[in-house]
């Protein structure tokens, strides 16, 4: 009787130690890394870790062909639980053989307790690398007009700066029309007195998406040129030529890509 006994209390232990490991809740649970490669892009995600308000991980996109590729993770979705869940997230342009990087954030109660979930890259889009190019009137600085249109875009003056050795122009621009505008400020010059052009010197600047009714703003920058004073650049006319600056496209919808989240006991065990 004592044996049969003893084997009843062994059997509980046992058991209450197994339904004790299935119940072990983490303050943070994180997931294994992904990688998906097709042909056109690599999708990486990293750093995935839910909380009990929220699941965020970074994502990057890195674009393998000659043309420009759009995310827009609006049109991207978590498949939780078999709940459909979407976030809001800029759009960004990523230049051809180049990349982007998102911080995907769903807020949301308990995802500390999900363990695999599924997120689907939707909205990816190839732009052509030749889109169509809005044409442009000459723009003369020190300004004599504060606006101007070109096609579906309203560009407004926002600040001009010109000194001896360095000029600075920054506008904002609006695009209005039905397809996609991109602007592409590398391609600004300016036209001096000795009737040469030089390039926009401001290389940061990367080409700008713009959806119908957004705007952003862009600067263009030129620093001190050989010639003295014919080329002081607060005393003369300087005329900036857009040179395809300003451009629009049909963009290609791609391919949705599916990534599944797998829970990465390892690390959660680690970080406890």
């Amino acid at each position: 009787m004592k044996k049969i006994i003893l084997l009843i209390i062994v059997g509980t232990i046992s058991f209450n130690n197994l339904f004790a490991q299935k119940e072990v809740k983490y303050e943070k649970l994180y997931y294994k890394d992904l990688k998906i490669e097709t042909t056109d892009l690599i999708i990486e995600i990293d750093n995935a870790v839910s909380t009990a308000g929220e699941t965020k991980f970074k994502l990057k996109i890195t674009n393998r062909t000659g043309d420009y590729i759009m995310y827009k993770p609006e049109e991207s979705k978590f498949i939780i639980n078999g709940k459909e869940e979407r976030i809001k997230e800029k759009a960004k342009i990523i230049a051809p053989n180049d990349y982007a990087t998102w911080i995907i954030n769903l807020k949301g109660p308990g995802y500390n307790s999900i363990k695999n979930y599924t997120y689907e890259v939707d909205g990816l889009y190839k732009i052509s690398s030749n889109p169509t190019v809005v044409a442009a009137a000459d723009f003369k600085l020190p300004a004599s007009q504060n606006d101007f249109n070109a096609g579906g875009y309203k560009v407004v003056v926002n600040k001009v700066s010109k000194e001896t050795d360095k000029t600075e122009a920054k506008f904002d621009a609006a695009y209005n029309g039905d397809k996609v505008g991109i602007i592409f400020p590398s391609k600004a010059s300016v036209e001096m007195p000795d009737g040469k052009s030089y390039a926009n010197g401001n290389t940061k600047e990367k080409p700008i998406l713009l959806m119908k009714g957004e705007k952003e703003s862009f600067k263009l920058q030129w620093d001190r040129m050989e010639g003295g004073k014919n080329m002081d650049m607060q005393k003369v006319d300087m005329m900036i030529k857009w040179n395809g600056t300003f451009a629009e496209t049909t963009p290609e919808k791609m391919k949705s890509e599916k990534v599944s989240f797998e829970f990465d006991e390892v690390t959660s065990n680690a970080k406890k």
